[in-house]
C-alpha cells in the first residue's frame, strides 16, 4: 500500500507543532499581554487606555490581516513560504521592542512607549500573517480526531514550563516571590538559580527587558522548528480575485450561513468580556495594594490554570466535540467580573471586613479561571472553525472570520477608556452582561459531528 503525503508528514508535523507551541507559550508567559506588559506599561507612565491598546495589539495586531492573506492563499499551492519570512519578521520586530527597552531613555516616555509599541504591533502583526499557513498546513496533515489533543499538548506543555516562568518573573521583578506567597523550595531554587545567571538586582525598565530577551529567545527557536515541517499542497487554487469582489465573498458567508454568522455574535459577546481581562493585574496593584512580584504569582496561575485544562479541553473536544466547550467556557466567564465587583464593594468600605490574603486569594483565582476560559476558547475557537468550514473554502471562512473579528480585539482599549471615564465598577460589570449573552448563545450553536 502506498502512504498518501498525509500520512507520511503526521508524526513529524505533529511533534514539530508541538514543540514549536510550547515554546511559543513557554516564551509569552515572560511578557504575557494580560499580566505583565500591563504592569510594565503602568509603571511607563500609560494611561488606561494605553494600557488597554497595548493587550489589544496582540489580539488585534494578530488577526487584522488575515482578511488580506486568505485572498493570497487562496491562490498558492504552497504557503510555508509566507511562514518563514514572518518568522524572520517576527524575531527583528521583538527584538527592536527588546532594543527599546534597554536603549531608550525610559525618561523620555512618549518615544519608549512609541518605540515599543510599534515593535510589539509587528511582531504580532507578523504572527497574523502566519497563521493562515500554519493553519491550513496543520489541517491538511493532522486529523480532525486528532486536533483537540494536538492544540491541547501544545499548550499543555508550554503551561507546565509557564509555570516556572511565573515564579521567575515573580523573582526577576521583586527578587524574591515571597513578598506575596512566602517562602518555599521553588521559589528559594528559582531565585537561586536566577541570582547565579546574573537575573536579579536590576532596576526598571532593565527587569522588563531581561523578561523580553528570554520570551524572544524561546519565541525565535519555536519559529525556527516550524519551519523544517512537511507541507502537503493544496488540492486545488482559486484563481486570483479582486479584493473588492472577496471582501463580498466574505461579508457573503456572514449573510448567508445563519451557524458561521451566530458564532460571529458568540465572539463577539467573548471579545467584550476579555476587555477586562489587561486590568484585573492594574487592579491588583494599583488599587488593592499587591506588589509587583504578585505578577509572578498571576502569571503562574494564569499560566498553571491552562496546564491543568488543556489536556481536559482536548480530550472533550475530541470526544464531545466543541460546542460543549464554547459553553462550559462561557459559563465560567461570568465568575472573574463577578468577583472583581464584589472586591470593589469590600474595598469601597462594605459591611464585610476582609484580610488582605482573603483579597490576594479572591483575585488571584480570576487568573486561574481566566486561564482556564482562555486555554479552552483558544483551542475551541481554532477547531470549531475547522471543523464547521468546507475543505475548499476553508482559507476563506478562517480569515474572514479572524479578520471581521479584529475590530473586537480592540475591546481592551475600549475597556481602558471605559475604566478612564466611569471607573471599575462599571468595566467589570459589562464584562459581566457580555459574559451572560456568551452563555446563551453558545447554547444555539451548531455542533458539527451530529
Amino acid at each position: 500500500m502506498v502512504e498518501s503525503i498525509e500520512s507520511r508528514y503526521f508524526r513529524r508535523n505533529f511533534y514539530l507543532g508541538i514543540a514549536n507551541g510550547t515554546l511559543v507559550n513557554f516564551g509569552m508567559a515572560f511578557v504575557d499581554p494580560f499580566t505583565v506588559l500591563p504592569v510594565f506599561v503602568s509603571r511607563m507612565g500609560g494611561s488606561s487606555f494605553i494600557i488597554g491598546l497595548v493587550s489589544a495589539i496582540h489580539g488585534a495586531g494578530w488577526f487584522f490581516p488575515q482578511v488580506f492573506v486568505s485572498r493570497i492563499v487562496e491562490t498558492r499551492m504552497y504557503l510555508l513560504g509566507i511562514y518563514r519570512n514572518m518568522a524572520v519578521l517576527r524575531i527583528l520586530a521583538w527584538a527592536g521592542a527588546t532594543f527599546t527597552i534597554f536603549y531608550v531613555d525610559p525618561g523620555r516616555s512618549s518615544l519608549f512607549l512609541t518605540s515599543f509599541i510599534m515593535c510589539f504591533l509587528l511582531t504580532n502583526v507578523g504572527a497574523g500573517v502566519a497563521a493562515i499557513p500554519f493553519l491550513e498546513i496543520t489541517s491538511k496533515t493532522i486529523p480532525v480526531t486528532q486536533r483537540g489533543r494536538f492544540f491541547g499538548t501544545r499548550r499543555f506543555s508550554g503551561g507546565v514550563l509557564g509555570i516556572f516562568a511565573g515564579v521567575l518573573v515573580g523573582v526577576i521583578l521583586n527578587e524574591r516571590t515571597s513578598a506575596v506567597v512566602g517562602e518555599g523550595w521553588l521559589s528559594n531554587a528559582v531565585g537561586s538559580m536566577a541570582g547565579r545567571l546574573g537575573l536579579l538586582g536590576h532596576d526598571f525598565p532593565i527587569n522588563y527587558g531581561i523578561l523580553f530577551v528570554l520570551g524572544g529567545v524561546l519565541t525565535a527557536l519555536a519559529l525556527l522548528l516550524f519551519c523544517f515541517v512537511g507541507e502537503v499542497p493544496a488540492p486545488s487554487i482559486q484563481k486570483p480575485r479582486k479584493m473588492l469582489e472577496h471582501l463580498m465573498t466574505g461579508f457573503s458567508l456572514i449573510l448567508c450561513d445563519r451557524n458561521y454568522r451566530l458564532f460571529y455574535i458568540v465572539r463577539i459577546c467573548w471579545q467584550f468580556t476579555a476587555m477586562a481581562f489587561p486590568f484585573y493585574s492594574t487592579y491588583a496593584v494599583n488599587e488593592l495594594g499587591f506588589s509587583e512580584a504578585s505578577v509572578g504569582v498571576f502569571v503562574s496561575l494564569w499560566v498553571g490554570s491552562g496546564v491543568i485544562s488543556n489536556y481536559i479541553w482536548g480530550r472533550i473536544l475530541d470526544r464531545k466535540g466543541n460546542k460543549l466547550v464554547l459553553i462550559i467556557t462561557a459559563g465560567l466567564s461570568i465568575v472573574p467580573p463577578a468577583i472583581a465587583l464584589v472586591l470593589q464593594w469590600w474595598r469601597l468600605g462594605g459591611e464585610v471586613a476582609t484580610s488582605s490574603w482573603i483579597m490576594f486569594g479572591m483575585i488571584a483565582s480570576t487568573f486561574f479561571i481566566n486561564g482556564l476560559i482562555r486555554s479552552g476558547r483558544f483551542i475551541s475557537n481554532i477547531t470549531y472553525l475547522l471543523e464547521v468550514a468546507p475543505a475548499e473554502k476553508r482559507p476563506l471562512y478562517v480569515g474572514f472570520m479572524n479578520s471581521f473579528t479584529f475590530p473586537l480585539m480592540l475591546s481592551p482599549a475600549l475597556g481602558g477608556l471605559i475604566l478612564n471615564i466611569f471607573g471599575v465598577a462599571v468595566l467589570f460589570s459589562a464584562a459581566l452582561f457580555f459574559a451572560l449573552c456568551n452563555l446563551v448563545l453558545s447554547t444555539r450553536l451548531h455542533e458539527p459531528r451530529i
